[in-house]
């Protein structure tokens, strides 16, 4: 036994460079801003062929960067996937985001640090994809600074990619879809129209918690130039959780069944859910 133990470590030592170059080639190298710096992480390819792509983003201490709809105020981030290639389509897939509160009103984010994922669909899987990337933000402490990142990943076919437990802790945090109505596991908008009893024009929803679970939040984005409120959140006595969203700016003349998003921020899990309001036109 004593004879094998060098043996062992030897291999180890051998094998030490190529896990490394394997540990390096699922990232690439960093690029820095002003109080922020992201990169690209790669995971193992998906069983449907597609490459898992994270855009991770770390900012100093009391800092954040915006949501796809960054509420009252502030700068959603602006992809450029400009030079990539062997790529037929791109889906970025957001964690669900927190609300906070800054100078001027409440914004959705993140804070601290983020990983976005992307899903990255090969026009021919035989061959190897190059993502490359120029990313628009903004990271706020008091005030927003405008930040810019260029990162680039190799990503061969076949090759075992080395999981990244930092991209599977965020795809953890994307949404699950769900349709209206009640779901046994998940939470779910059971019913939605319009505030009546408000004077300004708002959502009013009904909220069905997951069992063993709770809503936190929700988020609402619309089609063009839609804002919308904090949410307000009142427990009923059957359980379930009334919501009341304000409509704060809508595009003149937006009236009909309205397409709207709804992101439900609580445990276990975030659901998103898409449906139709009927809204009428508002006061001119």
């Amino acid at each position: 036994m004593n004879r094998i133990l060098p043996l062992l470590a030897l291999a180890s030592v051998a094998l030490g460079p190529a896990a490394l170059a394997q540990e390096e080639a699922a990232t690439s190298p960093w690029s820095a801003s002003e109080h922020a710096k992201l990169r690209l992480i790669a995971g193992p390819t998906t069983a449907s062929g597609k490459q898992r792509v994270g855009v991770e983003i770390v900012m100093s201490p009391g800092y954040k960067t915006y949501w796809r709809s960054p509420g009252q105020f502030g700068v959603p981030p602006s992809f450029d996937w400009t030079g990539s290639t062997n790529i037929g389509g791109l889906d970025v897939r957001w964690p669900v985001p927190e609300r906070f509160q800054d100078s001027a009103g409440y914004s959705i984010g993140y804070v601290g640090e983020v990983v976005i994922p992307i899903s990255v669909q090969p026009v021919d899987p035989s061959r190897p994809v190059m993502v490359v990337l120029k990313l628009d933000y903004a990271v706020c402490e008091k005030i927003c600074i405008p930040a810019q990142g260029e990162a680039s990943l190799w990503l061969e076919p076949g090759v075992t990619t080395v999981t990244s437990a930092r991209l599977e802790s965020f795809e953890a945090r994307v949404p699950l879809p769900a349709k209206p109505g009640p779901h046994k596991e998940k939470a779910a908008i059971v019913d939605a129209g319009l505030d009546d009893t408000v004077v300004d024009p708002g959502l009013k929803l009904v909220l069905q918690p997951p069992p063993e679970g709770r809503i936190e939040d929700i988020f609402v984005e619309g089609p063009g130039m839609w804002s919308f409120g904090k949410s307000r959140l009142t427990p009923q006595p059957d359980g379930t959780v009334l919501a009341q969203i304000r409509i704060d700016e809508r595009p003149k003349s937006a009236a009909g069944p309205i397409p709207l998003i709804f992101t439900i921020r609580g445990t276990p899990k975030p659901v998103e859910t898409r449906l139709e309001l009927d809204i009428p036109a508002g006061k001119p």
